[in-house]
């Protein structure tokens, strides 16, 4: 059986600028339905996945994807034709009398019709009937479930919202979910979380990663009281309470006024952002991240207690805070932990089409580690002819032999910046090694030439390390779980490793690592060891290969235009060594 699984409503944002002319850039992204991507399941196998952003250009998009569609078929080798069912990561039109009562523009926003008429006028056929669509949670539970590997487990997902629920807590058995506990949009951390990042002056629904950055650089006692008011966790409900005042979630469009005028009677009137850091904004930052993390330890705990669980899964935009998920791993009695590395909605693509399957009787079983190396890919005379349409270049073929390798491990050793381009294009928002900017963790200044010369961000923010499997030990403090494979935990880095590793070490000595193994990216293994023959340690700095509000760099066009427009000093990409301009 084919499933296409899709995520996304295609005319959410489009609807929001429409109706709000002259609407805030840090506003745009208060809506459901970004982050569309397609994902296609083979007999209950993941075949590929990609999120539409990286076709387009257009970050966090929610537009239907029809180039990611055309690219995941393209890889299965099926036509539209041949899928036999559709998968949508919302499932709205079981609440269409709830959301019309309200006003809501649920026709033209929210109704499946949408997906399927975007669908029908690009030229696919029996739609309808094809079409299937599933409960948002439902879809981000799945994603982590279907790849976990565990026969049973508690799920927990955390989000903005979906339809109507902003947290679902799930037992899993034998592949059946079993709700035990949800909660409505008015009681989401994710919402609250969102509403302090855009109160610091970040683009509410993207930039919260900024705000994690921020923290450590805080003390989180100062506003340690507002946040201990305002959300909390019921141990006699297992629920999470949210304490805003009346009338604080209104005006949603406009950035949440409400709420954010109550946050600044509460705490203080932040300045606008300038890229440095700021103490009553650190401060804040310190104590929202303190809050979440302990609620959601409390939350999991509970839960985990009650159940009698031993392993863990977590998906939903919430669980891609790596500092809240280094604490839950901390719980103790924890045997097994997966955080899908595509935890926003672009992963319910993937959960949607395995939720699907497992409807239509396809058995969904995980075969190894999750691999998210599911985007495309370019052979070297597709490289070739991008070089040679920039004669204002330098560069040579070497091909991916054991000098190719050595090369960049020189420069990596000698303290170059360099952009690793190789394989399949990861899915979800982390590079792990296929389209990744890498550096010596000890280099010199390495965090401001990063930040400043390649990335153009903020000072504050943190680089994670890339670390062989087999050093991890000694470098950092971890409890091996799966997380640690694709950014989304952080460990603590052992003192006597700080002065190796001291460019991705962050204010609270600690990283967020990707352990990296032959199995899943043998390539960057390979990689990895020649920097540690050079430099004693498996290590680097790993930063996505892209610049500020550009997605991760997907195709050889990109790659080879955006290196040329920033202060990188190399670019290996499928055995081509490019140099730089000519003189």
């Amino acid at each position: 059986m084919i499933v296409l699984g899709l995520s996304g409503l295609p005319h959410s944002q489009d609807h929001l600028r429409r109706s709000h002319p002259g609407i805030s850039k840090l506003d745009e992204r208060i809506c459901q339905g970004l982050d569309s991507a397609a994902a296609v399941v083979v007999d209950g196998r993941l075949v590929a996945a990609a999120s539409e952003e990286r076709f387009t250009g257009d970050k966090g998009t929610g537009a239907l994807p029809v180039h990611a569609i055309d690219y995941v078929l393209r890889e299965a080798g099926v036509s539209a034709d041949d899928v036999d069912v559709i998968a949508h990561g919302f499932d709205y039109d079981r609440h269409r009398r709830a959301f019309e009562i309200t006003g809501a523009p649920f026709d033209e926003v929210y109704a499946s019709a949408t997906v399927v008429d975007g669908l029908t006028a690009a030229g696919w056929t029996r739609v309808a009937e094809r079409f299937r669509p599933v409960r948002h949670h439902v879809a981000h539970a799945e994603s982590a479930l279907a790849p976990s590997g565990f026969d049973s487990a508690l799920v927990v997902v955390s989000d903005g919202m979906g339809e109507t629920e902003s947290l679902s807590v799930y037992r899993a058995t034998g592949g059946e979910l079993e709700v035990l506990h949800t909660q409505p949009i008015a009681t989401s951390l994710g919402i609250l979380y969102s509403i302090a990042t855009r109160f610091l002056g970040f683009q509410f629904n993207s930039d919260e990663y900024k705000v994690m950055g921020l923290a450590p650089y805080g003390d989180p006692e100062r506003f340690r009281p507002v946040f201990e008011k305002l959300a909390r966790f019921d141990a006699d409900r297992g629920a999470v309470v949210i304490d805003w005042p009346a009338g604080a979630l209104a005006e949603p469009e406009q950035g949440y006024p409400h709420a954010r005028a109550f946050l600044a009677e509460a705490a203080f009137t932040p300045s606008e952002p300038d890229g440095s850091i700021q103490r009553d904004e650190a401060d804040f930052a310190a104590s929202l991240q303190e809050r979440l993390t302990t609620v959601l330890v409390e939350l999991v705990g509970h839960w985990l207690e009650r159940t009698g669980e031993r392993h863990l899964c977590l998906a939903g935009g919430t669980f891609l805070n790596c500092k809240s998920n280094q604490s839950i791993a901390d719980l103790p009695g924890l045997e097994g932990m997966f955080v899908q590395p595509a935890s926003g909605d672009d992963g319910t693509a993937l959960g949607a089409a395995w939720s699907a399957a497992r409807a239509e009787g396809d058995p969904v079983t995980a075969t190894g580690p999750f691999d998210p190396y599911l985007g495309p890919q370019y052979t070297e005379d597709q490289v070739q002819a991008a070089l040679e349409a920039r004669p204002d270049l330098t560069w040579r073929h070497v091909g991916a032999t054991d000098e190719y390798f050595a090369a960049a491990a020189d420069d990596i050793a000698d303290d170059r910046i360099i952009a690793w381009f190789s394989g399949r294009m990861e899915f979800g928002p982390r590079a792990l090694g296929n389209r990744s900017i890498l550096a010596r963790p000890d280099g010199n200044r390495i965090k401001d030439r990063i930040n400043g010369a390649v990335k153009f961000r903020e000072a504050f923010r943190p680089f994670a390390p890339a670390v062989l499997d087999e050093d991890v030990d000694r470098l950092f403090v971890t409890h091996g779980f799966e997380p640690d494979r694709y950014m989304l935990c952080t460990a603590h880095v052992r003192p006597e490793a700080r002065r190796t590793v001291d460019g991705i070490v962050h204010a609270d000595d600690s990283a967020r690592i990707q352990t990296v193994r032959p199995d899943l990216a043998p390539g960057f293994h390979r990689l990895l060891g020649k920097v540690r023959d050079r430099t004693g340690a498996g290590v680097t700095v790993n930063t996505s290969f892209n610049v500020k509000g550009q997605p991760l760099i997907m195709d050889p066009v990109t790659a080879i235009d955006t290196f040329a427009g920033i202060a990188l000093d190399r670019l290996y990409i499928e055995g081509f060594v490019v140099e730089g301009t000519k003189a």
